[in-house]
């Protein structure tokens, strides 16, 4: 079942069956970069680019099932791009807290999700520190955004208040992330110093 061919070697991007046959170990640095790129793409980008295109069929089944009481994806969605900014940092730094990892992320790749906000319920805080705590963390913890939710913004902001709670939009979320995966996955391939960073993780966690 070949999912990919990476410097000539048929790739699954499933750890245990490319680990076990040494398809993760024969390749270079370079064919783990695009291992580990094509991999997030497969099981985390795509299937998030169906789910949260609102032009898509994915997305209108998942909210008004026929028949069915309606749903909501968009609260899995966030939840899933926080859990997966958090490890796309761990690949940024050598800091195990995985608050940090996320915000190694954000700061260097979203740097527009920095920004201070001012909220009845977030006092002057980074928008990156609410979205650790009230989304990645309520969701996370207890299946709730805690004093905030999700709603499209008009423009170019990404969040706006609405009734009291901050309302951020997870559309421009997610084209901010896809941005910043691209540029990162750039400069682990340009910049020796990210380089080494990556492949050191990449070894501890895909290690054969």
């Amino acid at each position: 079942m070949a999912n990919a061919t990476i410097e000539g070697k048929d790739c699954t991007l499933f750890f245990d069956y490319d680990c076990t046959s040494g398809v993760i170990n024969s390749l270079s640095d370079d064919g783990k970069i695009e291992w580990l790129e094509r991999r997030m793409n497969m099981i985390f980008l795509d299937p998030l680019r169906k789910i949260i295109d609102r032009n898509s069929t994915v997305f209108s089944q998942l909210e008004h099932p026929p028949g069915e009481p309606p749903m909501t994806a968009m609260l899995m969605a966030v939840s899933l791009l926080m859990n997966g900014m958090e490890a796309l940092g761990s690949f940024l730094t050598n800091l195990s807290d995985n608050n940090k990892r996320f915000y190694a992320f954000v700061d260097k790749y979203m740097p527009t999700w920095t920004i201070l906000v001012n909220s009845p319920h977030h006092w002057n805080k980074p928008l990156s520190e609410i979205l650790w705590k009230s989304y990645r963390n309520g969701l996370a913890h207890s299946f709730v955004i805690l004093h905030a939710g999700i709603e499209p913004v008009g423009g170019n902001s990404k969040y706006h208040i609405s009734s009291g709670a901050l309302q951020i939009d997870g559309w421009k979320l997610f084209d901010d992330l896809q941005l910043g995966v691209s540029q990162m996955f750039k400069d682990v391939r340009t910049d020796a110093g990210a380089k080494s960073l990556f492949l050191t993780r990449f070894n501890d966690v895909y290690n054969c």
